[in-house]
């Protein structure tokens, strides 16, 4: 894409000059802190640089992402260092573990000293960093079966182990009968594997086994297994022992911790508020932008000293993107309840820690404020939105100063993605920071005229 015949087709536009003139049509695609991206300009970008026929689809997550990069840019414009952007919606995160972590050292009893000999049983035991080679008969429940149908699996698996005892041929039997394709047609291998990489029943027979033993029929989520150990590898204790010794640590810590919060939650009357599952999901799915302020302040979870509410909920929604609602919509109530009591087990433990005089001070809220900047700056770098240090490209004409401006560096940036030059590099919690300490819009009506338009253009 060349900027100079790019400006020529926009001013040559039969749409372009209909729009101009009559002051009809659907308006910008996206607005963003006073620019805009026209349909012509979007369409243009798209067709000259997309390699595959876009849908809408494509032109939505262009319109995206032309929102977050112009309100980037323009911060950056305005200020290098991004000194003026509030980042505490991105360092709220950070800080809290910081409390967590001083109330754990302050107030958590845990013995780390892991004993030479209980650290060889452990070893023995749970052979960590162990891997497997495998083989497998798969025999798959139905889809919704009844329980005489799974029954009916398990006959079938139990026949199976009686062949094999009989000394019938391994790999013949699972070419035959397993339901698994991939191993299957491997007369049952399922290759080499890692301790925990398989399916807990299956990684606990697996690595159970003596060599060329066979175990089964295992059940399983998915149905049942005959399992065939053919080789094992175990690192030396003296490889791993460390790891492995700070490994148990961690699980003391986080046993330890799991009593703290069961007692402190047993004399704090935490609970979940009528209707709580109900609002969380619908929260989750449609992700509402803000709340009123009743609504936001409405309870979720309760406790004796404070409460976790919609509004906090919104915004754990909002920071945790596009698979959040999708994980809610999918989940059971219980799920959702269990989701939920651990939100309120949190934020009680955070009042906990601030009562106990563990919050951050100002120097450390300045020390994170100052990482989360120095890292969206180096996300913009490797966007392409920074000004100094940055070449302009053949698709930008430079400024006075020698740079190309940021609308110009915008263009550049999804021109390479749109191309597949560039692969898109998300801003996460960022996005949200910007949006909402700036001014944006997407057009959704303007898509089918920007789709429309590309289809002229190609």
């Amino acid at each position: 894409m060349e900027t100079y015949s790019m400006i020529y087709r926009q001013l040559s536009s039969p749409l372009l000059f209909t729009l101009l003139l009559g002051g009809c049509g659907p308006g910008p695609l996206a607005e963003a802190d006073g620019s805009a991206l026209g349909v012509e300009d979007a369409a243009i970008l798209i067709a000259d640089n997309s390699r595959v026929l876009p849908d809408s689809q494509v032109v939505r997550v262009v319109a995206e992402l032309w929102v977050d990069y112009t309100l980037l840019a323009s911060r950056l414009t305005e200020d290098s260092t991004l000194q003026s952007l509030d980042v505490g919606l991105v360092t709220e995160a950070p800080l809290n573990e910081l409390m967590i972590a001083r109330l754990r050292d302050e107030v958590v009893e845990v013995d780390t000293v892991v004993g030479d000999e209980e650290l060889m049983a452990r070893f023995s035991a749970d052979m960590p960093g162990a891997r497997a080679t495998a083989s497998q008969i798969l025999l798959l429940f139905p889809r919704g079966g009844t329980t005489l149908q799974r029954d009916s699996v398990r006959a079938l698996a139990a026949g199976l182990r009686s062949q094999l005892d009989a000394g019938a041929d391994f790999a013949a039997l699972a070419t035959r009968y397993s339901d698994d394709p991939g191993s299957g047609a491997r007369g049952g291998s399922m290759g080499n594997f890692g301790r925990g990489e398989m399916l807990a029943p299956v990684d606990s027979a697996v690595f159970g086994l003596s060599l060329g033993a066979i175990a089964g029929p295992v059940e399983s989520v998915l149905g049942y297994h005959l399992l065939r150990l053919d080789a094992l590898e175990v690192p030396e204790l003296s490889e791993v022992g460390a790891e492995f010794r700070r490994q148990i640590q961690l699980e003391r810590l986080a046993r330890a911790e799991t009593e703290y919060v069961t007692e402190l939650d047993a004399t704090s009357g935490l609970s979940l508020a009528d209707g709580a599952v109900e609002v969380a999901r619908a929260l989750a799915t449609t992700a509402p932008s803000r709340l009123s302020g009743r609504a936001a302040d409405r309870p979720l979870i309760t406790w004796d000293a404070g409460f976790f509410s919609a509004g906090d909920f919104l915004a754990l929604a909002r920071l945790s993107g596009e698979g959040f609602g999708e994980g809610v919509a999918s989940a059971s109530d219980q799920e959702l309840e269990a989701v939920l009591r651990r939100l309120g087990q949190e934020e009680m433990l955070l009042e906990h820690a601030r009562s106990l005089g563990f919050a951050p001070t100002e120097a450390e809220i300045d020390s994170v404020a100052a990482e989360a900047r120095a890292a969206i700056l180096e996300r913009a770098a490797l966007i392409g939105l920074t000004a100094q240090g940055t070449e302009p490209d053949s698709t930008s004409v430079p400024d006075e100063a020698g740079y190309a401006s940021a609308a110009m560096r915008v263009d550049a940036a999804l021109a390479r993605i749109v191309s597949g030059e560039s692969e898109i590099i998300p801003l996460g919690g960022v996005t949200l920071l910007l949006r909402d300490q700036g001014s944006w819009r997407i057009n959704a009506s303007a898509v089918a005229a920007t789709l429309e338009r590309i289809q002229q253009l190609r």
